[in-house]
């Protein structure tokens, strides 16, 4: 592979590499860095391909990409320096502290590493962060009086109260997902309060989604065990049908966890059934 890979490049001045040199705009020394490192790679089988056209091609988009990255985090770090002009002229004014800056330069940076957004983006995007960070201290502020000293104001309470299903895990997985986002600097219009009562409904209704599926498992998807279970019980279809909408009324009031039902839980309804019965 390294031959060929040879024989494409020459001395660096074969048709081929001309063609890498120039549609990516690189310099000569850049071009022979990449190249060197790509026979290191082959070398030690990072890389194995039976096509050294493309394999090269592509290595070359993935450095270029790497580089282009670099430079960005550069430029990023250039304007939010407080000699810098853009800085100055559409920064300076929010006062931010420097902790608060470099929360923001890690979101920036971020989406350079992951989508490799263009200069106007950064800037756009510094911009953006920085004009809502008000606003986030404000919402986080919101956020904490929710929590309060330990998960235990009175809103959580009534939280937990109309929706039982939920835990002490559901609501701290919730306030987690609401800061993440004040800190994706997305916009509350209806504020933290009503952020946080939706996402409560919002996560009840999914774990009473999770449980009826997790019956229907069971009930259905088992094929005819749950008929032979009804059967082996000494009960009628009838009463196999009662104890499902039994279970079904009880996930609707919020009174099942999804990781509750399994094939215990099943037996165990039939037994107090019985019982009852």
């Amino acid at each position: 592979m390294i031959n060929r890979l040879d024989e494409l490049i020459g001395e660096y001045n074969t048709p081929f590499f001309n063609y890498l040199l120039y549609s990516y705009d690189l310099s000569l020394n850049e071009c022979e860095s990449i190249i060197d490192e790509l026979k290191e790679d082959i070398s030690s089988s990072k890389v194995v391909s039976d096509n050294i056209v493309s394999t090269l091609d592509a290595y070359f988009k993935s450095k270029v990409a790497d580089l282009e990255k670099r430079e960005k985090l550069k430029y990023l770090d250039g304007l939010i320096s407080e000699d810098n002009d853009f800085y100055i002229k559409y920064l300076k004014k929010y006062d931010l502290p420097a902790d608060d800056i470099s929360l923001i330069r890690e979101r920036v940076e971020s989406k350079i590493i992951a989508d490799n957004i263009t200069d106007f983006e950064i800037k756009r995007y510094l911009e953006y962060y920085f004009s809502n960070s008000l606003k986030q201290i404000s919402y986080i502020n919101d956020l904490n009086g929710i929590v309060g000293n330990n998960y235990d104001t009175l809103l959580i309470q009534n939280q937990k109260k109309t929706y039982p299903i939920l835990r002490d895990r559901d609501i701290v997985d919730i306030v987690f997902a609401i800061h993440g986002e004040i800190i994706e600097a997305r916009e509350f219009k209806n504020g933290i309060k009503n952020e946080f009562k939706r996402q409560c409904m919002i996560r009840s209704e999914d774990k009473k989604a999770k449980c009826r599926k997790n019956l229907n498992r069971f009930v259905v998807d088992s094929g005819d065990s749950f008929s032979k279970l009804v059967e082996f019980k000494g009960l009628e279809k009838r009463d196999g049908e009662i104890i499902v909408s039994q279970i079904m009324d009880d996930i609707s009031k919020g009174l099942v966890q999804p990781e509750m039902i399994d094939g215990v839980f099943i037996t165990r309804r039939f037994n107090d059934y019985n019982e009852r019965q």
